[in-house]
């Protein structure tokens, strides 16, 4: 996804943290200080002028002092701002600021990879207490209650009423995240009729050339159209140089919705033969492997997808041999950000004649499909910090701020500046994506644009970067409440409450685990090893190298279930 929106990467920068005098006083800090909220002032009283040193969740140190934004931030507010003049997404700049102890006043990187209680506890942040997010910040404990378990997420060990950190809406990963896409016009030139009743995605731009559905192939199907896409010469140039599937070597979105046909979702648990087991270790997974390696030995999959990361993938997918590829929603409704990705790319041409078909995820031989959900248990994401030094009186007016600028979509004038002066709607007003205008910087600048805000989105500001036609095939497939409920995969159990010891286990083994799971998907798809025959030593290696200790582990963390139901 978008650079700013991932999470379909969700990415923030890390640094090596470096501990320093001014936070080596770890003991006070640990200690919870009585904040006195009804001395404080009432909600909406700005006649005290307070200067802050704010940093939003993309502030790359461009914003130019007297921006747009900071002007009417500091007139609304009476606040003086102070710009972050660090990029936050390099990470040798942050370890210098992190070195230093000279931290913003808010910020949304992390240091060092460390978890908010370990910031807490290493003297960097403080606590923001749930007294004062009712008092200043309703907005955002109205949608961490509309959002369960948001509101005991992130919450100080031993405390009920203490945050270490603030969290963001992600109502752009709503929905259906990947699913599978079909050349259409070899489907067509080999006489394979599509699953059901097919819709036009857009008019034009290439968009009157995508097709979606919300039927599906069974898995036997897609093996039989994958035999063609190979086999029959589905481009008609009398060569036999086309396959049915290209995997990338350096990730495993390729495979989200085969995947889903075995109820598979990558890195989540579920309960198999009465036990906890982790996806790649299952029965389920091994029979999804065998799958694979009977395609690839059939000459159906790219043999050159070892050498290919997903860039390379795309590039090659555009060159016109490739039946089958994976999908964002945002992909085939052809979004800004993803051109030139697979599968769009092959269309973005004006004199392309290709089309394509995005049906639903395949389905497996128990009526299984579906897709990992893009975030295990409930949309909340990324983290807001408050740094230590922040007093009662900074931290009241900081959360008015964050809880407007964030929260409150009248103010939008901070993302996109005024319709008609600063930006325009990239079709259909309302229901199409903003267009910043090319006199005024996108991101900071002299605009300011998002140099404050933080990572949240709720659906109405989601309309406002993503474009009319993927808001409709959101709508009429991917989102819809129904495919939702039937088609979204969530792991058995998660640690979202950090109630266990799965995040230091997780840096203990994470790196060596990853890696035998990486190598052995690897040959075994490519037919180095014997799946039946090198199963039980591959699980046993999984095993000891990390794996029982954090299968161990995950026991203690609650059901998904339960958290959704805020039990």
């Amino acid at each position: 996804m978008k650079r700013k929106l991932k999470a379909l990467s969700l990415a923030a920068v890390s640094g090596a943290l470096i501990f320093t005098s001014a936070c080596s006083n770890k003991e006070a800090s640990k200690e919870a200080e009585k904040v006195e909220v009804g001395s404080l002032p009432k909600a909406g009283d700005f006649s005290k002028e307070v200067e802050l040193n704010l940093s939003g969740s993309f502030t790359r140190g461009k914003a130019e002092d007297g921006n747009y934004v900071q002007k009417r931030l500091e007139e609304q507010f009476n606040v003086k701002i102070i710009n972050t003049k660090t990029d936050t997404w390099n990470t040798d700049q942050v370890n210098l600021m992190v070195a230093s102890g000279d931290l913003p006043d808010t910020f949304g990187f992390t240091a060092g990879g460390k978890s908010a209680q370990e910031l807490f506890d290493s003297g960097l942040t403080r606590t923001i207490p749930k007294e004062m997010l009712e008092k200043y910040a309703p907005r955002y404990m109205k949608m961490l209650s509309e959002n369960p378990p948001g509101p005991i997420m992130n919450l100080k060990q031993g405390t009920d009423n203490e945050y270490l950190q603030l969290v963001g809406q992600y109502d752009h990963v709503d929905g259906v995240a990947w699913g599978p896409t079909f050349r259409l016009d070899w489907l067509e030139k080999l006489g394979i009729k599509p699953p059901g009743e097919i819709k036009q995605v857009g008019p034009s731009g290439g968009r009157e050339k995508i097709y979606f559905t919300d039927a599906a192939y069974t898995l036997e199907e897609v093996e039989e159209i994958l035999k063609a896409f190979t086999f029959d010469d589905p481009d008609g140039n009398g060569k036999d140089d086309t396959y049915g599937l290209s995997p990338y070597n350096n990730q495993i979105h390729w495979s989200a919705s085969l995947m889903g046909a075995f109820g598979l979702a990558p890195g989540y648990n579920f309960i198999e033969d009465g036990k906890l087991v982790q996806t790649e270790v299952s029965q389920k997974y091994k029979e999804f492997l065998k799958l694979m390696a009977k395609w690839y030995k059939m000459g159906l999959i790219d043999p050159e997808f070892t050498t290919l990361d997903n860039n390379k993938s795309w590039e090659k997918y555009k060159q016109g041999k490739i039946g089958y590829y994976i999908a964002q929603p945002s992909y085939i409704a052809m979004d800004d950000w993803a051109k030139g990705r697979a599968p769009q790319n092959i269309v973005e041409s004006p004199d392309s004649t290709a089309k394509l078909l995005a049906t639903a995820p395949e389905i497996g031989k128990g009526g299984q499909q579906g897709v990992g959900a893009y975030l295990p248990v409930v949309n909340l994401a990324d983290a807001f910090y408050v740094s230590k030094h922040v007093t009662d009186e900074e931290l009241a007016r900081i959360l008015q701020i964050f809880d407007y600028i964030n929260f409150d979509n009248e103010a939008r004038w901070t993302l996109y500046g005024e319709v008609g002066v600063h930006s325009d709607w990239e079709g259909t007003p309302e229901k199409s994506a903003l267009k910043v205008r090319p006199e005024f910087a996108k991101e900071e600048g002299n605009s300011g644009f998002w140099a404050y805000n933080f990572r949240t989105y709720d659906k109405e500001r989601v309309q406002w970067f993503q474009s009319e036609y993927t808001n409709k095939i959101k709508s009429e497939f991917y989102a819809r409440e129904d495919v939702k409920e039937k088609m979204l995969i969530r792991p058995y159990k998660w640690d979202i409450l950090n109630e266990t010891k799965l995040k230091e286990l997780s840096k203990r083994y994470s790196g060596q685990l990853t890696t035998i799971v990486d190598e052995f998907r690897m040959k075994a798809i490519v037919g180095e090893v014997d799946i039946d025959k090198e199963w039980d030593k591959y699980v046993e290696n999984w095993m000891k190298n990390g794996g029982k200790e954090t299968l161990d582990e995950l026991e203690k963390a609650p059901k998904v279930s339960d958290l959704l139901s805020n039990k």
